[in-house]
């Protein structure tokens, strides 16, 4: 008997983006934000102490984990080529046209010999309500076991459906975990902010396909509420 062939997107643990919220597929929860970057080597020796105490001690005072993650992807910089050229061609004077040429060209060799890079920095947190239990746990060893075993798509898309009343529940204690991480971020002169839904779409878009898009701005008429 042939085995079921699965997809790819049954691999991907997300089942759902809702009110700027990541669902995933075992009932948890996940708020990203994207945040500012602090380059110490331009700070004096004594800001440099000062920013990792503060760091130090916002990971003291916590009592739930979250995630640093650092994407780092190729821009393309092409329409902007194309911007400059229409505007050198239309410059009268011959001076700034000139040095336009210039940049322009500057620019262009730059992109053939090296790929331009953007890094963004996100922090992830989560709200996992389960309480595991040594019962809960030994269960959860051998459906995963089971899963490795029986390939299959049944074994990899198992979701854990959240009624309204619950994810309310949930989206609100996120919300807390979120200020409380946002308020110790900015005490560290650091901005943060929480991505929207269309934002999170188009992020984990350009995640799953790094090799159609560089940085690929999704036009989405409605938000996933």
């Amino acid at each position: 008997m042939a085995k079921e062939i699965f997809s790819t997107q049954a691999l991907i643990p997300i089942q759902e983006i809702r009110r700027g919220v990541v669902v995933l597929k075992d009932g948890s929860v996940r708020s990203i934000l994207e945040v500012s970057a602090i380059n110490l080597s331009l700070k004096s020796s004594e800001e440099q102490e000062l920013i990792l105490q503060g760091w130090r001690q916002l990971l003291n005072d916590l009592d739930f984990s979250f995630q640093v993650v650092t994407h780092s992807y190729r821009v393309d910089i092409n329409p902007y080529l194309l911007f400059l050229q229409d505007r050198i061609g239309q410059e009268q004077n011959e001076l700034l046209k000139t040095q336009g040429e210039d940049y322009y060209n500057f620019l262009n060799a730059l992109v053939k010999e090296n790929s331009i890079m953007k890094k963004n920095f996100y922090v992830v947190i989560p709200y996992n309500p389960v309480v595991i239990s040594k019962k809960t746990l030994w269960i959860n060893l051998q459906m995963a076991i089971k899963k490795l075993i029986n390939l299959n798509r049944g074994s990899f898309s198992s979701v854990i459906t959240l009624p309204p009343e619950k994810f309310e529940q949930y989206y609100q204690q996120l919300m807390i975990r979120q200020a409380t991480i946002i308020s110790s971020l900015t005490r560290l002169g650091l901005e943060a902010r929480p991505l929207e839904t269309k934002e999170l779409i188009a992020l984990f878009y350009n995640l799953y396909n790094p090799r159609s898009t560089h940085s690929r701005n999704l036009s989405l008429n409605n938000e996933n509420e």
